[in-house]
């Protein structure tokens, strides 16, 4: 039970890794030859926090208000700068433009709206799918920008597409459901 109390912190400290480590990913898409795994690689291991944070959060009875906030941003930032970088590397081509618009839209106004005081909007698990979804097409883009593979990149934008309409569609319910809080209490 001690060894537990003494790790409380491991969860916070990967999410905020995570958030740093973002920029790197971008760097490293941005830098590195199409003929190196390091970008794929360091994707991999930053994603792989996103999944590690939790469960420890929840086996160390660690899970906290800070980190329920930071890991989303967390996520977003690594899916935003990946996706920035891979269409700056496509010369934004709107194959790649679009979908990451409508990521980084959705996640700005979603975050926006999580740091109302009022708003509580926990995260959904569709919301959790498109996140995952994410990770695994923007993974798919760089392996297949490392190996040369054309239809793995398909594969790879197609994930990314059903990704950028998940974060559509649950941005709305999102909405819906702050509207219909507002009318409930408005006619209360």
């Amino acid at each position: 039970m001690a060894a537990n109390a003494s790790l409380r912190w491991l969860p916070n400290a990967l999410t905020l890794a995570r958030c740093g480590l973002a920029g790197w990913v971008g760097w490293l898409i941005l830098s590195a030859s199409t003929q190196t795994y390091w970008p794929v690689l360091i994707f991999a291991l930053v994603a792989t926090t996103d999944f590690l944070d939790g469960a420890l959060a929840r086996r160390l009875n660690a899970v906290s208000k800070l980190g329920a906030f930071l890991d989303p941003v967390a996520d977003k930032l690594l899916v935003g700068l990946a996706l920035a970088t891979l269409t700056a590397r496509q010369d934004g081509a709107l194959v790649y433009l679009l979908p990451t618009l409508a990521i980084i839209a959705r996640d700005l106004i979603a975050t926006g709206l999580r740091l109302v005081p009022s708003v509580d909007m926990p995260v959904s698990q569709l919301a959790k799918w498109k996140t995952a979804l994410e990770m695994l097409g923007i993974g798919g883009l760089l392996l297949a920008l490392w190996l040369e593979v054309e239809i793995l990149t398909t594969a790879s934008l197609a994930i990314v597409w059903l990704a950028a309409l998940l974060a559509i569609y649950t941005l709305g319910i999102y909405l819906g459901a702050l509207i219909a809080k507002q009318n409930d209490r408005a006619s209360n």
